[in-house]
Parts: C-alpha cells; structure tokens; sequence
C-alpha cells in the first residue's frame, strides 16, 4: 500500500498526513480562505493550531478527516472570537487608501446609535445578538446555551430581533 493513499490511524498520524500538504491540508486551507475569508497569515497560524491540538494526543481516531475539520472548526471560531476582543485587523486591510477609510468621528456615531438602538431592544433580543453576532456561536450553540427547543427557533427570533432594531433605526434617522 503506498504511504500517499493510507488512511491514519491515530492523531499523530493524522498531524503528519496534514503537514505533508496534501489534498486534506488544500481543503482545509481554502475551507478558512472561502467560508471564513482569512488571510494567508491566518490561514497558517490556524493549520499550526489544529496540527499542535492532533499532536497532544495520540489516540486512535475513527473519523480522520472528520475530526480535522471539527478541530479546525472549533479553532476558527476560538480565533475569531479571540480577535473580536482583541480588536485585531488584518493586515491586507490596511492597503485601503484614506479615502476608503472610515473617518474615526463616523466610526463613534455609529456605535453611538448602535448601543442606542441596542438599549431599546428586548433582553431576550440583545441575549441572543450577543451570542450569534458577537461572540460567533452557531445557531445551534445559541439554542443550547439559551436553552431555546432547536436552531429554527433562534433563526425566527433572530430575524426578528434584527426586523425591530431596523425598525427603531429608521424611526430614530
């Protein structure tokens, strides 16, 4: 059996298979590229994380490539959550001219008129704002840890949480 086709057996095993930059290590690098939209630098530190987590362990694995994807799922959004505090840009932004910029001044109204419009909506409304917008949850992560019956139920609120704050923001312009 050739080493190129073998399946791995154990995280370790697994690690390697992803560092010799094959077929899984492309999907996974255009996976964060297209549905997270990282840059190259992101792309790489994330791929160090996930390979470092496989590494720790070495266990039997049953799902090779779906625990490679769970790993680097998890560790995206850890990084995304991580960066919204931080407050982090990437560097590629910063090629904008000043004219693409946003003028700081502006920047502080509109977090003025969001906080305003925030504070009018509903608890359970900024509850559920906070989870999936700002602290990058699933759908499915909100409703477990809101204890809401399923996905659906947070997708209909959501849609209508933002329908009223669109609402209070075209009355207040």
């Amino acid at each position: 059996m050739d080493a190129e086709h073998r399946i791995p057996r154990t995280r370790l095993e697994l690690a390697e298979f992803i560092a010799t930059k094959g077929d899984l290590r492309r999907r996974m690098e255009a996976h964060l590229r297209y549905r997270f939209r990282l840059s190259a630098p992101e792309v790489e530190d994330l791929m160090q994380d996930v390979l470092l987590e496989l590494m720790r362990y070495d266990e039997p694995v049953r799902e090779a490539e779906g625990l490679a994807f769970r790993i680097l799922h998890l560790r995206t959004l850890q990084f995304l959550r991580n960066r919204g505090v931080r407050r982090e840009a990437p560097i590629e932004d910063d090629t904008r001219t000043a004219d693409e910029r946003v003028a700081p001044d502006l920047r502080t109204e509109v977090h003025i008129l969001l906080r305003q419009t925030l504070a009018q909506a509903s608890p359970a409304c900024r509850r559920l704002i906070r989870a999936h917008y700002l602290e990058g949850k699933t759908l499915k992560e909100t409703a477990e840890a809101l204890a809401y019956a399923s996905s659906n139920v947070v997708w209909v609120l959501l849609d209508r949480c933002i329908r009223r704050l669109r609402a209070i923001l075209g009355a207040t312009r």
